[in-house]
């Protein structure tokens, strides 16, 4: 991403404060702000040389889109903070789940084997029945290892257990032919979530080989479910829940649910949620569309909730073949209605769109009190 330097644009929510007349150091300021805007909490430094996952590649062909695999990896990090610090540790992709081992775990249960899918049970003879019948619960497993700043020596690793709430069939019959389908995992209509109590149940098992494999390091380990969310979503899954095994230990003493959930805008869910927000994104939107209506501006977000509350908003305008003047209006235009949706504890990231091409961005940084916009390229 490249800041323009011909138009930097710092804004408070009361006034607009002009650019600094050495254009270079304006761009290296507002880069630095940029920068520190973003980066909304604790982030791990990458443990250098960076290594790669041993199992790279894996997640691309065991989870459904890129969405889920962005999220799981993202997420992941993000929970691990909560128990190794960024400032003591070093994350490093994880070294020691290698693809036959990842493989074995994702087969379906046998009496030899140490598959943790459910097994086929009462075969009608029908592959396509047979998998509608027999849902896989298991889609991938991704290890994260935190390693001591001191002492150089991985302290910690950091497990996501992944799970499907759809099953996207791709089986074939002793003729060769393919057949596709999709079942949902879950389809009893009841308030019991049969994937997170699954993911429960096989979570010990994976604590227990890990424990008692040899090459893995003896150390604390935190251990996630994450829901994937359907294939065709523009909706990452979910966290369910979490827990923490200390060192030594190979049993799960108890788990605590994750409360963090994303909505689109506009969407029934939301409106059904927090009418408030949602009115207050309705007039903004609609704000933009009246006063650029040469440019047919088309406005949507996604809005996280965490326990409940409000926790991040992030919006995408879509104005195609918008040029550099029209644009710097738009920052401006966005900037100072920005006040309208405000929330003094919740960050606000504005994307403007051209064509697939973000040409430029909006921050609110609640913890700096300002607005930051800039055209990039």
């Amino acid at each position: 991403m490249v800041i323009r330097k011909s138009a930097l644009l710092l804004i408070s929510p009361l006034f607009f404060l002009a650019a600094c007349s050495d254009e270079e150091e304006s761009k290296n300021n507002n880069e630095k702000m940029y920068i520190s805007s973003i980066q909304k909490k604790e982030t791990f430094e990458i443990q250098q040389p960076a290594k790669m996952n041993v199992a790279r590649g894996l997640i691309v062909s065991n989870m459904n889109n890129t969405i889920n695999i962005n999220e799981i990896e993202k997420g992941l990090m993000n929970l691990s903070v909560n128990y190794f610090s960024p400032n003591s540790f070093y994350m490093q992709e994880g070294q020691y789940l290698d693809k036959n081992m990842i493989n074995q775990w994702l087969a379906r249960k046998t009496e030899e084997g140490l598959g943790l899918n459910p097994p086929i049970k009462n075969s009608t003879g029908n592959v396509l029945e047979d998998e509608k019948q027999n849902p896989l619960f298991l889609s991938h497993i991704l290890e994260q290892n935190y390693i001591n700043k001191k002492s150089g020596k991985i302290e910690g690793m950091s497990l996501a257990i992944s799970l499907n709430e759809y099953y996207d069939i791709r089986v074939s019959d002793d003729k060769g032919l393919i057949y596709t389908d999709q079942v949902k995992v879950d389809n009893t209509d009841d308030d019991v979530n049969d994937v997170e109590n699954y993911g429960k149940k096989i979570a010990e098992t994976i604590v227990k080989n890990i424990r008692n494999h040899e090459a893995m390091p003896n150390v604390p380990i935190y251990l996630t479910l994450y829901q994937e969310s359907n294939k065709n979503d523009i909706l990452p899954g979910i966290f369910l829940a979490e827990t923490f095994i200390g060192e030594s230990k190979d049993r799960i003493d108890k788990w605590t649910e994750i409360d963090k959930k994303d909505y689109t805008f506009p969407s029934d869910a939301l409106y059904s949620l927090d009418q408030d927000t949602y009115n207050k994104l309705l007039s903004f939107k609609e704000e933009i569309q009246k006063n650029f209506k040469h440019l047919n501006p088309k406005a949507f977000g996604k809005l996280r909730y965490e326990e409940g509350k409000l926790a991040d908003i992030k919006i995408e305008v879509h104005a195609p073949l918008i040029n550099d003047t029209e644009l710097i209006g738009l920052l401006q235009f966005i900037s100072t209605k920005l006040n309208a949706i405000l929330f003094d504890y919740v960050p606000v990231t504005i994307r403007i769109i051209d064509q697939k091409q973000d040409v430029g961005i909006i921050l609110w940084d609640p913890a700096e009190k300002q607005i930051f916009a800039t055209p990039i390229e």
